[in-house]
């Protein structure tokens, strides 16, 4: 009996569980070839940023 109360207790006391987040929406095929179209961008100017340092640092 002490073992339930006690488990009640700890429950009570815990709050529970925390609510789950607010699913994300599915992507449509357009949404997704956007986001990975963006990506690519992204990269690609990062390899930008590493030519002109790897530039710069040549003409040191």
């Amino acid at each position: 009996m002490s073992a339930i109360l006690l488990l009640a207790w700890l429950a009570a006391a815990d709050g529970g569980t925390p609510p789950s987040p607010p699913a994300k929406p599915a992507l449509s095929a357009d949404e997704a070839e956007l986001l990975k179209n963006l990506e690519l961008l992204e990269a690609f100017e990062d390899v930008k940023d590493l030519d002109m340092l790897e530039e710069l640092s040549v003409e040191r």
